[in-house]
């Protein structure tokens, strides 16, 4: 079951083996990298041209014999030598075919055998037998040649590429593997592998992984694929990605075949990257909430005019004669309320500008429209926009985060502001609704200005473009950015009135955000299991 390597559609990376066969042209420089060469035992090999070499001769000298005429049955013989002829060149081949026809030859003249018909006749056979032997001996031993030499451009493109392979029975559970599988687990290429020892290189966690791949092969899955972490014994994580589809042996056992990858440097590349957009995130909201400033002082100043109003009030009904204490309380009740009202807005506003790491829930769209309204109540009336709110999606949810995708709103929302402050601004009016449609639930902001122009459409999410003089360029594209991650999807189109943008998210169920342990135990909408770090 022993294989020496194997290859995957899958592989995303590419090798390129060009140095290597640099090694191949006499003229490559000195710098080339060396042509790979085939592994072998000197001692054995000289010991197998020897002890051949001595079995040939003395198996002709006898049969050549003149008590032994039978010249053709050395070809016997001859066949079990030529067919050992992989363990030396082709040269060394053609070296031995030619030392036995000459042997043979210099035998039967020596014998007068030419003087006998039968002998002449069995000498003819004889010398043909030998060259089709040595042709076909040579032919062999330059198919092994390049089989051997393929084995090893396959081991080395392995190593590149840093992908593996493996074989594996789910009814013996009996494996094999690469040596740069072996290498990725951190094993020493000649020891045989078993299922103990692959779970001791895996992380706890992940051990359920790999007892699930060797039921999924019990069930013959048309495909096995996981991807789990190892525990090195210095205490390194890798990630590695496991494919297999199913194969048929020789003896008719099903058997698996797989390719492993090490894609521990891939993962680190999209955390890195991950926590850059992160930053990024945080600062373009950040930047939004700067944007926001009169209408955040507005929210606030709202409701502490109303505690100063009512407080003074309060006072009055206490410094009367005859303290009028309902209306003393009504005051007060009146004061926690704005008080109550003064530290939601603040709450909104910390939650934008917080950094933190997204977590997916499950949410109800139209709330979060709603909250995030709130926060640009101000900036509406400011630009003297009309907003006409249709939200059609009280009963839908979506797997989001909260604040990215009141980050994602909000910056809809300004830039159709924006786009209208060229219009006359008693005909201003922003347009927000919800739907539920073919399994997503859809947002759509649409303003009643001039558009957008046809041949930069396609081109208003991409980083840093923008048609504003003092824009970044960056509020579009992190929104994308966003959507992409709650694998949902965002366009923009033109309307007979303006424009309309548009994000929509695959529709939940409450208890799709849960893992199976959890459902059972509470029916109500809870955080996804972990989320992307």
């Amino acid at each position: 079951m022993s294989i020496p390597g194997t290859s995957s559609n899958r592989k995303r990376d590419r090798f390129n083996l060009v140095s290597y066969l640099a090694g191949l042209n006499p003229s490559a420089t000195a710098s080339s990298p060396p042509l790979i060469s085939v592994s072998k035992n000197r001692y054995e090999t000289w010991l197998a041209w020897g002890i051949g070499l001595v079995v040939a001769v003395g198996i002709v000298i006898i049969n050549a014999a003149p008590h032994h005429r039978d010249i053709a049955a050395t070809i016997i013989y001859l066949t079990l030598l030529l067919m050992a002829a992989n363990v030396v060149s082709i040269r060394v081949v053609i070296g031995v075919s030619l030392f036995c026809m000459a042997t043979i030859v210099a035998m039967f003249f020596i014998d007068e055998g030419y003087r006998d018909w039968d002998s002449l006749t069995g000498f003819v056979r004889c010398l043909t037998a030998l060259s089709a032997i040595g042709f076909l001996a040579a032919r062999c031993n330059q198919a092994a040649d390049k089989l051997r030499q393929n084995e090893i451009y396959l081991t080395e493109a392995q190593r590149l590429s840093q992908t593996g392979s493996v074989a594996f029975c789910a009814v013996t559970q009996q494996m094999s593997w690469s040596e740069e599988s072996a290498r990725i687990f951190e094993y020493p290429p000649d020891m045989p592998v078993t299922k103990s020892m692959i779970l001791a290189r895996t992380l706890a966690q992940d051990h359920a992984l790999i007892h699930g791949v060797f039921e999924r092969a019990a069930r013959r899955e048309p495909q096995i694929e996981i991807k789990h972490r190892l525990l090195m014994p210095d205490g390194r994580i890798k990630h590695v990605h496991m494919i297999a589809i199913p194969v048929s042996t020789h003896d008719d056992r099903f058997e698996y075949l797989g390719a492993v990858m090490d894609v521990s440097e891939r993962v680190q590349a999209e955390e890195t990257l991950y926590r850059t957009q992160s930053q990024l995130t945080h600062i373009c909201r950040v930047t939004t909430l700067g944007e926001l400033t009169a209408s955040i002082a507005h929210e606030v100043n709202q409701p502490l005019t109303a505690i100063n109003s009512s407080a003074d009030g309060c006072r009055r009904w206490l410094d009367r004669p005859v303290p009028d204490i309902p209306e003393a309380l009504g005051a007060l009740q009146r004061i926690n309320q704005s008080a109550r009202r003064a530290s939601e807005v603040i709450s909104r506003v910390r939650a934008l500008s917080r950094k933190t790491d997204p977590i997916r829930r499950a949410e109800r769209l139209d709330e979060i429209v709603r909250e995030t309204l709130g926060v640009v109540h101000y900036e509406l009336n400011h630009h003297h926009i009309n907003a006409r709110v249709a939200l059609d999606a009280e009963t839908a949810w979506v797997l989001a985060d909260r604040i990215q995708l009141q980050q994602v709103i909000i910056n809809l929302i300004i830039n159709a502001c924006q786009a209208m402050t060229s219009i006359d601004k008693h005909h201003r009016e922003l347009r927000v609704s919800t739907r539920v449609t073919e399994g997503e639930v859809i947002l759509e902001v649409a303003d009643c200005g001039s558009g957008i122009d046809a041949e930069v459409l396609s081109s208003l999410f991409n980083p840093f473009f923008t048609t504003r003089e003092t824009g970044l360029g960056m509020g579009l594209s992190i929104c994308r950015s966003i959507i992409d991650f709650h694998e949902g999807r965002i366009w923009a189109q033109n309307t007979e009135k303006g424009a309309s943008f548009f994000f929509a998210l695959p529709a939940v169920t409450p208890l799709d955000s849960l893992p199976p342990a959890s459902r059972a135990a509470t029916g109500a909408a809870a955080h996804v299991p972990g989320h992307i770090a």
